[in-house]
């Protein structure tokens, strides 16, 4: 009983924020629909199907174990410039 109260007040704010976005999309425009799915597809283009060819794995491709990458970024994140 008290773990479902928990889950209750803890998911209130996100089952609320879902209530809030369906009642702004329900009353949309059609052309404010369209927009927003032609966004979300740039979006998924953008972010999905390029990083796959312009985005090389950088680390895995220049080092062969999991130590040599750690220092690789201690050493480059830790950098002073000046």
């Amino acid at each position: 009983m008290l773990e479902n109260k928990f889950h209750q007040i803890l998911l209130f704010p996100f089952s609320e924020l879902i209530k809030i976005y369906k009642h702004g999309f329900s009353i949309m425009s059609r052309e404010s629909k369209l927009l927003w799915a032609i966004a979300i597809i740039k979006l998924f283009i953008m972010f999905g199907i390029l990083k796959m060819f312009f985005f090389k794995d950088f680390l895995k491709t220049n080092f062969d174990n999991n130590q040599q990458r750690i220092e690789y970024l201690q050493n480059t994140l830790t950098e002073i410039k000046k």
